[in-house]
Parts: C-alpha cells; sequence; structure tokens
C-alpha cells in the first residue's frame, strides 16, 4: 500500500468534518439567502438528508472493494482502460477542488484583511504548509486536526452565543408560505454539494482500522457539518436579515463583527479569521493527499511523495489563472459547482459503478 498510515473512527469523523466545514462555512449565508431568502434553514435540512443518501451510495460501493481506493476499484468494475478513464475523472475533480480552496482562502485575506498584498503570497504559504504535511503522512495531518476541528466548532457556537444578542428571531418569518418549494430545493444544492464531498470516503475506508464503522462515520460527519452550517445560516440571517446577507461577500466575517459586549469584547474577526486558516489548512491537506495518492494509485507507482511538490505548483498556478475576480469566484460555487460536481462526481458515476458491480455480482455483497 502506497499509504502505511491507518486512523480510527473519531480521526476519521474529525478529518471528514474538516473537508467540507472551513469554506462552506464562509460562504453558506449568502449563496443560500440570495436563492431560498429566510427559508434557507429549510434547505440546509433538505441537503443534509440527500448528503446522507450520497454518502450511503459511496461508503456501499466502497465497502464492496475493502482494500481498493476510488481509484483503484473502477478497473475491477468496468474494466482496466474504462477504470483508469474514471480513475482519472476523479483525479482531476479532486485537483479541481484544491485548488478552487486554495483561490477562496486567498481571495478571503485579500478581499478583508490585506487587499494590497498579492494572493499569491497567501497561496504560496497555505500551499507549502500543506505540501509538507501531506509529505508527512495521512496520520500527521489527522492528529493535527485532532486540535483543529474542536477548536473551530467551538468558535462557531461561541460566535452565535455572542452575538445572540443582535439576532431577531423575526427575521426568519413568514416559513414557506412566501418563497414557495422551488427556491428551497435551489437553496438545498449548494450546501449539499459541499457535504457530498463525503464521497472521499471511498479514498479513506482502506485506511480505517475498523472500516466496518463507515457508514456511521459518513453519517456522524454529515450531521455534524450540517447541524453547524444550520446554526451559521440561521445567525447570519437572523442579524442582518435574508436580503442585507445575500449581499455579502462573507457574511461569517461581518457577523463577528456585530458583537460587542460590554464595550470590552469586539472587533473579533481576526481572531475567528485565524482559526478559519487553521481549519482550511487541514481542508487543504485532505484533498491534496487524496489527489497525489490517486495519482500515484493510477500510474502504479511504488510511492506518492515524489508528486507533492508537481502538485504544489499545478495547485498553486490553477488557482492564479481559475478566477477574474471574486465575483467571477461566487458566481461558480453558486451556479456550476453543483452542476459539475454533484450531478456527476458524487452522484452520477458512483451510482453507475454500484448498479454495475451489483449486476455482475463483484465485490462483498452490503447489507
Amino acid at each position: 500500500m502506497l499509504e502505511g498510515g491507518k486512523i480510527d473512527s473519531k480521526q476519521a469523523v474529525f478529518l471528514m468534518v474538516s473537508m467540507v466545514l472551513p469554506t462552506a462555512v464562509l460562504f453558506v449565508g449568502a449563496v443560500i439567502a440570495n436563492l431560498a431568502k429566510q427559508d434557507g434553514w429549510i434547505s440546509i435540512l433538505l441537503s443534509i438528508l440527500v448528503s446522507l443518501l450520497i454518502a450511503w451510495l459511496a461508503v456501499n460501493l466502497s465497502l464492496r472493494f475493502p482494500d481498493k481506493t476510488l481509484f483503484q476499484f473502477p478497473e475491477v468494475i468496468l474494466g482496466r482502460w474504462p477504470g483508469k478513464v474514471v480513475a482519472f475523472l476523479y483525479l482531476w475533480w479532486f485537483t479541481h477542488i484544491n485548488y478552487e480552496i486554495l483561490r477562496q482562502y486567498g481571495s478571503l485575506l485579500v478581499s478583508v484583511f490585506m487587499p494590497e498584498t498579492p494572493i499569491i503570497v497567501f497561496e504560496l504559504l497555505l500551499i507549502a504548509i500543506t505540501a509538507y504535511a501531506v509529505r508527512n503522512g495521512l496520520e500527521v495531518f489527522v492528529r493535527v486536526n485532532q486540535i483543529i476541528l474542536p477548536i473551530i466548532l467551538l468558535s462557531v457556537f461561541a460566535l452565535a452565543i455572542l452575538s445572540s444578542p443582535e439576532m431577531n428571531l423575526k427575521k426568519l418569518l413568514p416559513v414557506f408560505i412566501e418563497n414557495g418549494a422551488v427556491p428551497i430545493i435551489k437553496g438545498a444544492v449548494m450546501p449539499a454539494t459541499w457535504m457530498a464531498e463525503i464521497v472521499t470516503m471511498a479514498v479513506l475506508i482502506p485506511h480505517l482500522n475498523k472500516s466496518k464503522e463507515a457508514y456511521k462515520i459518513a453519517a456522524s460527519a454529515t450531521l455534524i457539518t450540517g447541524f453547524t452550517l444550520l446554526i451559521t445560516f440561521v445567525g447570519e440571517v437572523t442579524i442582518f436579515s435574508p436580503e442585507v446577507t445575500a449581499t455579502w461577500f462573507f457574511p461569517g466575517i461581518n457577523a463577528t463583527r456585530a458583537i460587542h459586549l460590554a464595550n470590552f469584547l469586539e472587533r473579533m474577526e481576526a481572531v475567528i479569521m485565524v482559526i478559519w486558516v487553521a481549519g482550511a489548512l487541514m481542508k487543504i491537506c485532505v484533498f491534496y493527499w487524496v489527489t497525489v495518492l490517486g495519482s500515484a494509485q493510477l500510474l502504479e507507482l511504488k510511492d506518492y511523495k515524489p508528486l507533492v511538490l508537481p502538485f504544489a505548483v499545478i495547485f498553486l498556478a490553477l488557482s492564479i489563472m481559475a478566477h477574474d475576480s471574486i465575483m467571477d469566484l461566487l458566481t461558480y460555487l453558486g451556479m456550476f459547482a453543483p452542476i459539475y460536481g454533484l450531478i456527476v462526481f458524487q452522484v452520477g458515476i458512483p451510482l453507475l459503478l454500484l448498479l454495475v458491480a451489483v449486476i455482475r455480482g463483484q465485490g462483498v455483497k452490503q447489507n
């Protein structure tokens, strides 16, 4: 095995939450409020249900081939060359996700904190740290994540509590009647796309100490992520109203600016930003590791570490070329990412692979 690291179920849950939460928390309010208005909390509940179904699909498929990853078992199901085509498509998708994450955080740091600093400075720093972590292996950055994720979750809940005096729950009314079902469904697509990145479990399962707990891990991570996004959205909308929230680039940052406690505790956005950037490092590590591991498996190499530096250059170059502006980035997230990611890579291909495996009787049968 190219990666000999093994992690337990708790570490896997933490890793899967960190894979989604850091960027989703930043954008969830603006994207959903723009589509579903005050009913966005219903959209998030719907997206949790969809993501749980996708998690079941990915885990069921992967457990049929417990010693193989998403880059390997397509060859068993479809044959050598069709399977390699599928593996290559996933390799591109994970590469795309990673350089988009890099660009999102680079854009955030430039837009909110240091507008005079070139974006490449922040991206180079992020990619250098994550490259070092990935080269040291799965177990290293998973253990770091065990420290960082609880701090991120605590910061989200603390932010909600501290900003509660500014909240007005009447801004969540009326429920459903004003907007109808269609905007709610549209609003559910983007958070479902974020949480459906749980298909990455199909790469992680061979590295679990107890692979039979994969269903529990995927469900737990999805519920934790969904519940946190729900709290974030409700907090932002009840502070600013859905109309105002939809106009912010980063409503979570503006929510921290609303905190004023006894003329003492205020202007906390810098502290929160440090915590979220630490979360971004973990998120990038996950997809960075998946990409280089998948590349080595696709090319049938004996070690993935020689690929770490070349992919750092690829991620950095593509992230710089990806978008002309932050508006272009938000347009991509709201309109194109769901169609591209959710339909093709998170539902379409896994469902096709599972159906073919079931029809052909391949792999270990799952109940």
